[in-house]
């Protein structure tokens, strides 16, 4: 199956953000879409994650140090359901060496990085080692997060790129199917927490905003039917 660069702007683009701090806008320049039916072969791969010529092309993303939490280094991929279009693998090339991908927080697989080039840091004149992950989703998907890992003690990530592969929405499977959480009451689920004393995490609350968001999406495709 033939895959290709999107030159203009896909319906669903997605968005993408860092638990970890970044400069204004940097990482959605990061950010790279192409079109899929049955995901990438090796050989594109090899071209869509091939290496930057410089330190310049690279983002750098920080942890917050006056963050008590152990607080890791997570990627948010998202896209409005109502778009068209979605998930269905992930590809980065960042200086961290492996990365896991979960749907909500429901765990989909690892990828375990391949080593790619050196580069030179401008600001430090340290030498980065990038890595390229790639992991194709079990089921396509509207929103996702990546967790980066094996970074050392290093307090920042530098990323390349963010490679995202993007398919239309089956109009049977979108009809019959209903968004992430659709069924659940998330009212009810907090009205219980809070009456066992209990509180989420903010980890917890951000899914819970993120299914509230697809459900109301949902509830808005169910109309224009």
């Amino acid at each position: 199956m033939e895959t290709g660069t999107v030159d203009g702007p896909l319906t669903g683009r997605p968005s993408l953000a860092s638990s970890w701090d970044a400069a204004c806008g940097a990482l959605a320049q990061r950010l790279h879409l192409t079109r899929a039916d049955l995901g990438a072969r090796d050989a594109d791969w090899e071209e869509l994650l091939a290496p930057p010529d410089t330190s310049q092309d690279l983002v750098v993303l920080k942890r917050n140090l006056n963050s008590q939490d152990e607080n890791p280094c997570f990627l948010y991929l998202r896209c409005d359901p109502g778009g068209g279009e979605e998930i269905v693998s992930i590809g980065i090339l960042s200086s961290a060496r492996n990365m896991e991908v979960y749907l909500g927080e429901e765990y989909c697989g690892t990828s375990r990085g391949k080593n790619v080039c050196n580069v030179l840091d401008n600001s430090e004149h340290e030498k980065i080692i990038l890595y390229k992950n790639y992991l194709e989703l079990e089921s396509s998907t509207h929103a996702c997060k990546i967790k980066l890992l094996s970074f050392g003690e290093k307090q920042c990530v530098f990323i390349s790129k963010v490679v995202v592969h993007m398919r239309p929405v089956s109009t049977n499977s979108s009809a019959s199917s209903p968004a992430l959480g659709s069924r659940i009451d998330l009212e009810r689920v907090q009205t219980i927490m809070e009456s066992m004393g209990s509180k989420l995490s903010p980890g917890a609350q951000q899914l819970m905003n993120m299914v509230r968001f697809q459900q109301q999406n949902w509830i808005d495709i169910r109309k224009r039917d």
